[in-house]
């Protein structure tokens, strides 16, 4: 015999209803309750998760150290400003990024013999095209309708590449050693065969700027190429890598850039004091008495401090200055006691 409800009971089911048919606030159903048991949490089985949180800021780090060690290698090619910056850092197919691409556009394959792989870098025509134009001497400006690379533009973006290449390799050396060879250029994105069509890529994307043009220059990243120099990236990798490696390689790039610097060389061969009645007085003829101002005769100026002891004659039919010895902050004698 079926169980019959009491008045109570069907009054406390009513209660739990509105007239319209509707929970009462704060009354949680069934499903409120399954719900809250099980959270489920989307997944896309097509773009999976390659990167960690510490793998991502990593190859952060990493680039953005690129991205500078690139912008001053360009800028002293170009002898103009060059400024390069991390965009971002996503992951998706190789189909997908040949999407994203223009036709034409610069894109290099880069052989990575450790990798027994090729990774790829694209270039914005209009960024290339400005850095043509300033490598043939113009100011650096883009075309004016994008189109293919001729042979001799060909020639020069390669040389361009090449430095991307030695930069990159410098900036994965303290992660793993890496050699980037450049292989080929093509301005069909849909002949370059990097990887497989389905293959995830990590795809960095940074800004360039020369002058007045910006364009993108997109890293493609395999993951099947370099998944065992990204498997090392680490927050300890990155530290130590800041640490010991940056410094030198900060000291090294401000000797070179000292190293090209123009300064500005004056030789004082003494001194002479006179008052301004005797100065207005000077006619021709006249005879000054000068006290050296080294005891070898004469001293050279660096951009106006001295720096250096000789003294001054002659070199095949050019006045010359032969350097004795460096002053070293030494005190210069009082002219009074020459």
């Amino acid at each position: 015999m079926a169980e019959q409800l009491s008045q109570a009971d069907i009054d406390a089911l009513l209660n739990t209803f509105t007239a319209e048919g509707e929970p009462v606030p704060g009354a949680r159903t069934g499903r409120e309750r399954a719900s809250r048991e099980i959270q489920a949490d989307e997944y896309d089985f097509s773009h999976p998760d390659l990167l960690s949180r510490d793998q991502v800021r990593s190859l952060r780090t990493l680039h953005e150290g690129y991205a500078q060690a690139l912008a001053k290698r360009l800028s002293t090619e170009f002898l103009t400003n060059v400024s390069a910056s991390v965009v971002s850092i996503d992951h998706l197919t190789y189909t997908e990024f040949l999407m994203l691409l223009p036709t034409p556009t610069v894109l290099s394959v880069i052989d990575v013999p450790e990798m027994e792989g090729n990774i790829a870098i694209e270039l914005n025509p209009n960024v290339a095209f400005a850095f043509i134009d300033r490598l043939l001497g113009g100011e650096g400006n883009p075309i004016s309708k994008l189109r293919s690379l001729t042979a001799i533009e060909q020639g020069l973006m390669e040389r361009v590449l090449q430095k991307c290449c030695q930069e990159m390799a410098g900036v994965w050396a303290p992660i793993h050693k890496l050699d980037f060879r450049l292989q080929a250029i093509e301005a069909n994105p849909e002949l370059a065969r990097v990887v497989g069509p389905h293959e995830m890529i990590v795809l960095i994307s940074m800004e360039l700027r020369i002058n007045e043009v910006s364009g993108m220059m997109n890293l493609c990243l395999p993951y099947v190429v370099m998944e065992p120099a990204i498997q090392q990236l680490s927050q300890g990798a990155m530290v130590m890598r800041k640490s010991k490696t940056a410094p030198v390689r900060m000291r090294s790039a401000l000797e070179e850039s000292l190293r090209s610097s123009k300064v500005q060389v004056d030789v004082n061969l003494g001194t002479a004091e006179v008052t301004l009645r005797e100065l207005l007085e000077l006619e021709i003829g006249d005879v000054l008495r000068f006290a050296p101002l080294t005891e070898e005769g004469a001293e050279a100026l660096v951009e106006g401090s001295p720096k250096l002891a000789g003294s001054a004659g002659r070199s095949h039919g050019h006045l010359a200055f032969r350097v004795n010895r460096v002053l070293n902050g030494v005190e210069r004698p009082n002219p009074k006691e020459g």
